[in-house]
């Protein structure tokens, strides 16, 4: 399950790398809009990337555990929000965030065990 965690969240940083990409084709003024756009991006790829933190020190910093989660509910309430205002048939890229975010929110909370059982161990 560790190795499907950490795919997942490679996989949400490259669709925040693609959507950041394609700012300028989809707002080719490069205004408000644009910086709009690209900050979605950013913060989809910041939260792939607070996944992987969370995998690699659950153990020692529970903080990232926490913000990691966190994170992860507010991008699937957002996507969720996408989902509610834009048709899907045109926007498959929302499901597809949906998807993998949801898959993020549940190895939080399911691998949330492993982190209590490795403590009593030690």
């Amino acid at each position: 399950m560790r190795t499907l965690d950490i795919l997942t969240a490679w996989i949400l940083i490259a669709l925040g790398a693609v959507h950041i990409a394609l700012t300028r084709t989809v707002n080719p003024n490069m205004g408000i809009q644009a910086i709009w756009f690209a900050s979605g991006g950013l913060l989809i790829v910041a939260i792939g990337t607070l996944n992987l933190l969370r995998v690699a020190y659950r153990r020692v910093a529970r903080g990232v555990y926490l913000v990691s989660l966190i994170a992860n509910l507010v991008l699937v309430l957002l996507m969720l929000s996408f989902a509610a205002l834009v048709p899907m048939r045109s926007n498959p890229q929302i499901l597809f965030g949906l998807i993998l975010a949801v898959l993020l929110t549940a190895f939080s909370v399911l691998r949330r065990g492993d982190n209590v059982q490795s403590r009593q161990v030690h």
